[in-house]
């Protein structure tokens, strides 16, 4: 490499690592928490397709070292390094290798499940200053603003003991179903920083290469034992009271609501695409399912791996059963 090509690919590694510490340091704004979620990748991947992985660590690297710097909070720079430094080196990845978007959205699912299992680990070394506080945060503060409500004559005692109550099941809720929760955050963020990096790297020749059009979308016939075996051990643990059993079927039935909901998504759009109907009643309908029918959209899904709904050819030995 020339002299002057080692100071632009300096000068580039640079750049990035700025960017993306700004962007990050935009994140610790808590309106801008979420818009920076979503930019926080897209200079690594940039990084990554232009030039090379090697060079995507090292600005990584130098951007870990500045947020270190900067912000002197151990806790928040490791949580805007895993915002943005393995999502941006999977997507950086993924588009170098013009990966389907279909098999891209299954390596997405995959780091979202140890971005999950981080997320997990590091509450578990926080001890009980983790979820535990949370809850107890929300019960606190409903606790306060009901206090004031009854000394302002506006509830009675009985519904500021609703209140804490329903805080206390709020709180209670949220513990409990924080690890699918977190697979789903990380995986709808990844996704739409997935999506945004392909748009954007489009001048670049990486534009959109193959893949299955999000109407012909399917799961294989299996994917229904997601919800036997999340069934099954809500279950289990309910009967046998094995609290642990219980929360981890909660969180597979969470998860495999939010994959079969996208799958339902995908027929509803395959049938809408083929009513013969006005643009406006196509839209009425949208708006009802949407706001009074969403469970019908999740039964879709549910039952097309085994039922085949759109009768679409399977997909070999990985195809839906039946149909």
């Amino acid at each position: 490499m020339l002299p002057t090509e080692k100071y632009q690919a300096l000068a580039e590694i640079l750049a990035v690592a700025m960017v993306t510490m700004l962007v990050g340091l935009l994140g610790l704004v808590t309106p801008l928490f979420i818009l920076a979620a979503l930019l926080l990748p897209l200079p690594l991947a940039y990084l990554i397709v232009r030039r090379d992985l090697n060079r995507g660590l090292l600005a990584f690297g130098l951007t870990s070292l500045f947020l270190f710097l900067v912000v002197g909070n151990v806790s928040l720079v490791l949580m805007l390094l895993l915002y943005f430094g393995p999502p941006g080196i999977v997507i950086g990845l993924l588009i170098k290798n013009r990966v389907s978007v279909q098999n891209g959205v299954y390596a997405v699912f995959i780091w979202a499940l140890l971005a999950a299992g981080i997320n997990l680990t590091y509450v578990y070394i926080a001890g009980e200053a983790g979820a535990n506080n949370s809850a107890a945060e929300i019960s606190s503060m409903v606790e306060q603003l009901s206090e004031q409500y009854l000394a302002e004559g506006a509830i009675d005692e009985t519904e500021q003991q609703r209140l804490i109550q329903i805080a206390q099941q709020m709180g209670y809720l949220a513990q409990l179903l924080f690890p699918g929760s977190a697979i789903i955050w990380t995986t709808v963020v990844t996704l739409v920083s997935f999506f945004l990096a392909r748009r954007l790297l489009a001048p670049l020749g990486y534009a959109h290469s193959g893949g299955v059009e999000f109407a012909r979308w399917q799961l294989p016939w299996y994917s229904i034992w997601l919800v036997i075996g999340g069934l099954a051990l809500t279950l289990a643990g309910d009967e046998f009271a094995m609290p642990l059993l219980d929360a981890v079927g909660k969180n597979i039935l969470l998860v495999s609501a939010f994959i079969f909901f996208i799958l339902g998504l995908s027929i509803v759009k395959y049938f809408f695409r083929s009513w013969k109907a006005v643009w406006l009643v196509k839209f009425m309908v949208v708006v009802i399912v949407a706001l009074y029918l969403p469970f019908v959209i999740l039964v879709l899904g549910v039952i097309d791996p085994v039922a085949n709904l759109r009768r679409l050819p399977g997909n070999g030995g990985e195809g839906t059963k039946g149909g």
